[in-house]
């Protein structure tokens, strides 16, 4: 727990600063920072500002999907989720329960059920 709070601190010490806050890695600090935070609506708001340079970027998907799910948005997180090329995340236990998450909240229950 002090890991997360410590990284949290670093990531919104960068992504703050004068120097990085308009740059793209200064977004995505902040949007870590919002992350570990669990304030996934804020996250979003940095995730928009950049998404034109990562739209074919598995991880900014991943990130992006999960942040969109937590937000209750769960017709863009499914489309943001099966963007993902990586057999690594696509295999991965929290892209799966997540997709499967959209899945049942988009009336889709039989898609949910064939992930397992």
């Amino acid at each position: 727990n002090d890991h997360i709070k410590i990284a949290q601190q670093y990531f919104q010490l960068v992504g703050g600063s004068a120097s990085e806050c308009d740059t793209i890695p200064g977004r995505q600090c902040m949007a870590s920072c919002y992350f570990l935070l669990k304030q996934f609506e804020d996250v979003l708001i940095y995730l928009n500002s950049i998404k034109s340079y990562f739209y074919n970027e598995d991880p900014f998907n991943y990130n992006c999907g999960q942040a969109k799910a937590a937000t209750g948005n769960y017709k863009e997180a499914e489309e943001i989720f099966l963007m993902i090329q990586s057999e690594k995340l696509k295999s991965d236990y929290v892209y799966l329960g997540w997709l499967a998450r959209c899945y049942i909240m988009n009336r889709k229950p039989r898609l949910a059920w064939e992930l397992y």
